[in-house]
């Protein structure tokens, strides 16, 4: 059962349907997006969406160098468009992450090699925190509504904690930060379930819809890096 499930993660035809599902999904979300005329943030968010879902299938795969270069390309696309919506918090999150991938495509090795976590990753990832809670503070940017209640806004300050810790130990190797990231995700499928209901926004259905896509991928990924069922 387990080398079953290795098996099919690990195929060429999952990796294919995941992909072609998550552009459709993307295209779905430009579509709606589109107001009459092309312009260039509608083209870069299409891009940008795309190419961030090779980037994470790339990294499930073990895949360090070629993940990390297109990563540091898909971060300058993250850094722009959020520049352009105003969300200046994630603006500073796409810097950090165009450097951890520039880091990543110097230091890891075609096929990344797992390895455990040491103490200075967990001397980094609390430094992380400390910063990102600070950048969160002064420059957080949110499509939660005003009168969101406390939970959601606990919820919506630890995700984002999550995920750049998360984004550290990826691009370190370590197997943990699929598991960070099915925390993150899980997080976001309750705040994007919450904005369906209290905004009544429809893209966030496509978000939602892209979310899930993301966490079947750190599903995988997870089984793949600490190698579950992959010698039965």
């Amino acid at each position: 059962m387990k080398s079953t499930l290795y098996k099919v993660l690990k195929s060429k035809t999952w990796d294919i349907v995941w992909l072609i599902v998550g552009i459709v999904l993307v295209l779905w979300s430009t579509y709606y997006s589109y107001e009459g005329s092309v312009n260039l943030l509608l083209v870069t968010s299409c891009v940008g969406g795309i190419l961030g879902l090779v980037i994470v299938n790339l990294f499930a795969n073990q895949k360090g160098q070629l993940a990390s270069a297109l990563g540091v390309v898909g971060a300058g696309f993250d850094t722009f468009n959020n520049y352009k919506f105003g969300l200046l918090g994630n603006v500073f999150v796409g810097l950090y992450c165009g450097v951890l991938y520039l880091k990543g495509y110097f230091t890891l090795d075609k096929e990344i090699e797992v390895t455990k976590v040491t103490r200075s990753n967990l001397y980094i990832s609390v430094i992380i925190s400390i910063v990102g809670a600070i950048v969160l503070y002064f420059y957080s940017g949110t499509i939660l509504p005003e009168n969101a209640p406390i939970w959601v806004i606990i919820l919506n300050i630890a995700v984002f904690l999550v995920q750049v810790i998360s984004q550290y130990l990826m691009v370190e190797g370590k197997a943990v930060s699929w598991l960070g990231w099915i925390l993150a995700n899980f997080i976001n499928i309750i705040l994007q379930v919450y904005i369906i209901f209290q905004v009544n926004e429809p893209t966030a259905m496509i978000y939602l819809a892209m979310t899930i896509m993301y966490q079947l991928n750190s599903f995988k990924a997870a089984i793949l890096w600490y190698g579950y069922g992959e010698e039965e």
